[in-house]
């Protein structure tokens, strides 16, 4: 079984286009696990971990066949935290053997080697502090490094201050990862968020030689949720 994130009174899983990243653009099933080790005060699927709905369990057997009715075979797991379920995601991996897989994790938790070999990419967002994370909780060094070492991860960070920035490289430089693996992305929830954020953004990534990763979704649907 894996325990869902309960949108709109049904487990989410929807069939739209990455919105952020290095594959942006890309059609992708999107499934979104419940359950969370951090808890972000800007996270917008906070539903998916705080409590205020339950969870949708489903078996892998539903889950398999919800999948296949979509003309895609290219899966982004999100969550919440989807390494919390790991080794049942595992499981699911064996049973669509066709399938592409991108998991998108907060960095915090070492993968399964099994698991590091099956998917294609992962996406992982460390967070900061403004998160309201303590950084004793939300960062992990080992796991970072692990993450890294697959070479199929990269790291993605929602910064709001160039002091982010510089923490966050110098950070890095220290764990011995390439910032060309780096992206920051504005923090933002809605269309006018985004639009007032992008472009400080974009040049903090052209100060320090870094990826820019744009938010698609939000572009284009605004702060709608299973989209």
């Amino acid at each position: 079984m894996l325990a869902l994130a309960n949108l709109y009174h049904q487990a989410e899983i929807f069939y739209s286009i990455q919105g952020e990243g290095v594959s942006v653009g890309k059609p992708s099933i999107f499934i979104r696990l419940a359950g969370c080790n951090l808890a972000c005060t800007w996270c917008d699927t906070a539903y998916s971990w705080n409590g205020s709905v339950k969870a949708v369990y489903l078996s892998l057997e539903e889950l398999v066949n919800k999948v296949l009715q979509y003309p895609c075979k290219h899966l982004v797991i999100t969550g919440g935290e989807p390494l919390l379920q790991q080794k049942v995601l595992l499981r699911l991996s064996a049973l669509l053997p066709e399938f592409s897989f991108e998991i998108e994790t907060n960095g915090t938790i070492e993968p399964l080697p099994e698991l590091l070999e099956r998917v294609e990419q992962i996406n992982v967002s460390p967070k900061l502090g403004h998160s309201g994370n303590s950084m004793e909780k939300a960062w992990n060094p080992s796991a970072l490094q692990a993450l890294a070492q697959s070479g199929k991860a990269w790291f993605k960070f929602v910064v709001s201050s160039e002091s982010d920035i510089i923490h966050l490289l110098a950070e890095f430089e220290h764990l011995g990862i390439s910032r060309s693996r780096i992206l920051l992305m504005p923090q933002a929830k809605t269309r006018d968020e985004l639009n007032s954020s992008r472009r400080q953004v974009v040049d903090w990534c052209l100060k320090y030689n870094v990826r820019f990763s744009d938010r698609l979704h939000i572009s284009i649907w605004g702060d709608k949720k299973g989209v």
